[in-house]
C-alpha cells in the first residue's frame, strides 16, 4: 500500500486551518498544521511534506510572501509545491495576481479564501499528483 501524501497546513487561523485538516484528512492525505512561519519550519524539518497549504498573512502582512520566496530559492525546499490559500485581497484591497506579481510570488497555485472544498481538492490532487 502506497504511503499518504502528507500537507503541511501553515496558517493562523486555527478554525479555517481545522476545517482544511479535517476535508484533507477525509481524503486520504496525511496533515500537519502550523500556525506560523516558524512552527511550519519545525514541521518541515520533522516530516518533509508533499505539498504545503500557505496563508499570506499571519504575524506580519508579508509572512506567507517571505516564506515561499525563502522556500523556492532553497535547493533543499524549491521543488515542494505551494498552494496560496488567502484573503488578502478581501482584507487589504490589493489586487494581488500570480500572473502579474508572480516574480516575487512564486507559489504553484494560488486561491482566495474560502476556497470551495471540491475546488480545494481538485488543486490539491493536481499538485501533489
Amino acid at each position: 500500500m502506497s504511503e499518504k501524501k502528507r500537507i503541511l497546513i501553515i496558517d493562523d487561523d486555527m478554525d479555517y486551518a481545522q476545517a482544511l485538516r479535517i476535508v484533507l484528512e477525509n481524503n486520504g492525505y496525511a496533515v500537519d498544521h502550523a500556525p506560523n512561519i516558524g512552527d511550519g519550519r519545525v514541521s518541515m524539518e520533522r516530516n518533509r511534506p508533499d505539498l504545503i497549504v500557505l496563508d499570506v498573512m499571519m504575524d506580519k502582512h508579508t509572512d506567507g510572501f517571505e516564506f515561499c520566496y525563502s522556500l523556492k530559492h532553497d535547493e533543499e525546499c524549491k521543488k515542494i509545491p505551494i498552494l496560496m490559500v488567502t484573503a488578502v485581497t478581501e482584507k487589504t484591497g490589493f489586487k494581488f495576481s500570480p500572473e502579474t506579481d508572480g516574480e516575487y510570488l512564486e507559489a504553484d497555485d494560488y486561491v482566495a479564501k474560502p476556497i470551495p472544498v471540491a475546488e480545494l481538492l481538485s488543486r490539491v490532487k493536481k499538485l501533489v499528483g
